[in-house]
C-alpha cells in the first residue's frame, strides 16, 4: 500500500513538472489576451499646475476717442489647475480648469476676455492602431485648423498667441479659446526625412445652437514635415520650441465649414468657412513660423463678410549657461468686411511684438520682456505696453 502511495504521488509530480510550464504559458497568453485593460497606476494621474503673472505699463491707450492715462498694472494672465494621466496604455485624458485675467486693469491696453472659473478642457484621447496613425478624441478641446490655433500660450515666443489668430478661433466657435465640445480623428507617420500628421473633427458651437437650425462645425487640418519631424510621438498639440534639437520644416493646410446656423442675435447664416495654410522653419536655434487663413461667412439679404488674418513670428534660441536666451519679434493682422451682423469685428486689428525670453527650464520656468504696439479701427482697445511676464508649469 505505501509502494503504491509513493508510486501515485511520483506519477502526480511527473505529471505536474511536464504540465506547468504549458499551464503558465497558457496563464500568459491569456493575459496578454487581455493586456490592453491592465492599468497603469503609476501613470494614471498627474497633476496640471500653471501660473502666469504680467506686470504691464500701457501707454498712449485710447478707446472710443477717450484717452486713458498711462498706468501700471500687475495681474495673473493664466491661472491653470487640473490633472492628466494615461491609466491604460491605450487611453489617456486630460482636465484642466482655468482663472484666467485676475487682477487685470480694465484700462490696460491688454487684450483679451475674462470669465472667472471655468473649464479650459476636459477631453479623452483613445489611441486605436498598434502605431501612432490612428487616434480618437472626444470632449471639449481645440477645433483648430491653424498653426497659432493649435499652439499653446506656454511655448509661443511672443508676449501672447497672436490676436489676427484670436479672431480665426473666435470666428470659427464663438470663443476667443476656440475649444469646443466635439469628437475627432488625428495620428501621424513618420518617415526617413519626411513626415504626415493629421487631425479631423466635428464640434457644436454652443454660440451657434439656435431653435431653427443646428448643423456642426467640421474641422480638418493636414502638415507635411521634411527633414525632422514636427511630433515623433502624436499629440493633440504641438511644441512651440525645439530647444535647438530641430532641423525641418513643415507645411499645413487647414479648413472649416459650418452650414446653416443661428446666432446670438438672431440672425440665420446660410454658410460659414475658414480655409488657409501655415509653415513652420527651424534650423538649430532659429524659427520662422506664420500663417494666412481667410473667413468667409454668407446670409441672406446681407452683404458677406469676408475676413482675412495672418502673421510672422522669429525667434532665435542662444544657449548661456544651460538656459535659453530667445529674441523675438511677431507681427500680426486682421482685417475684416462686410456685414457686423455676422461678425462684430468690422474694421483692421494689428501688432508689432519685440522682446527677449529667458527659458532657465525650458517653458516649465520662464521670464519674458517684451514692447507691444496695438493698432486698428475694430480693437477693444489700441495703445502700447511694456510687459513682464513670469511662467511657472509644474
Amino acid at each position: 500500500m505505501k509502494k503504491s502511495v509513493r508510486n501515485l504521488i511520483g506519477i502526480t509530480v511527473a505529471f505536474l513538472s511536464v504540465n506547468t510550464p504549458v499551464t503558465s504559458k497558457a496563464q500568459e497568453a491569456k493575459n496578454e489576451t487581455f493586456g490592453f485593460a491592465k492599468f497603469q497606476k503609476e501613470k494614471a494621474f498627474t497633476p496640471i499646475v500653471g501660473i502666469e503673472s504680467w506686470f504691464t505699463y500701457s501707454m498712449n491707450e485710447v478707446k472710443n476717442d477717450v484717452e486713458y492715462a498711462n498706468r501700471p498694472d500687475a495681474s495673473f494672465r493664466r491661472l491653470r489647475f487640473g490633472a492628466k494621466g494615461t491609466p491604460y496604455s491605450w487611453l489617456s485624458y486630460e482636465i484642466e480648469f482655468n482663472m484666467d485675467r485676475l487682477g487685470e486693469d480694465s484700462y490696460a491696453s491688454t487684450k483679451g476676455s475674462y470669465n472667472g472659473f471655468d473649464i479650459w478642457k476636459a477631453f479623452i484621447s483613445a489611441r486605436l492602431s498598434n502605431d501612432d496613425l490612428l487616434h480618437l478624441q472626444a470632449g471639449y478641446y481645440w477645433a483648430a485648423i491653424s498653426l497659432d490655433y493649435m499652439a499653446s500660450p506656454w511655448s509661443v515666443s511672443s508676449f501672447d498667441k497672436t490676436r489676427s489668430d484670436w479672431h480665426l478661433r473666435n470666428f470659427m466657435t464663438g470663443r476667443g479659446s476656440g475649444i469646443e465640445s466635439g469628437v475627432g480623428l488625428g495620428g501621424l507617420k513618420n518617415f526617413n526625412g519626411f513626415g504626415i500628421n493629421y487631425q479631423i473633427g466635428a464640434f457644436s458651437p454652443a454660440a451657434y445652437n439656435g431653435p431653427e437650425h443646428a448643423n456642426p462645425l467640421f474641422t480638418g487640418r493636414v502638415m507635411f514635415s521634411v527633414g525632422d519631424p514636427e511630433q515623433k510621438s502624436y499629440k493633440i498639440r504641438h511644441a512651440g520650441n525645439h530647444w535647438n534639437a530641430r532641423n525641418g520644416v513643415t507645411i499645413g493646410l487647414g479648413g472649416a465649414t459650418m452650414g446653416k446656423a443661428d446666432n446670438s442675435s438672431g440672425t440665420a447664416y446660410n454658410n460659414s468657412k475658414a480655409y488657409g495654410a501655415d509653415i513652420s522653419a527651424t534650423t538649430g536655434g532659429l524659427k520662422v513660423e506664420g500663417e494666412y487663413y481667410k473667413m468667409q461667412r454668407e446670409a441672406s439679404g446681407m452683404n458677406d463678410y469676408e475676413g482675412t488674418e495672418w502673421f510672422v513670428r522669429c525667434g532665435y534660441n542662444i544657449l548661456v549657461k544651460g538656459t535659453f536666451v530667445e529674441p523675438t519679434f511677431t507681427y500680426d493682422s486682421y482685417k475684416g468686411e462686410g456685414e457686423k451682423a455676422l461678425y462684430k469685428y468690422i474694421g483692421d486689428d494689428k501688432s508689432f511684438d519685440l522682446g527677449v525670453n529667458w527659458y532657465l527650464n525650458k517653458d516649465k520656468l520662464k521670464l519674458s520682456l517684451h514692447y507691444v504696439n496695438q493698432k486698428g479701427s475694430c480693437s477693444s482697445n489700441v495703445g502700447d505696453y511694456l510687459g513682464m511676464a513670469l511662467q511657472v508649469r509644474l
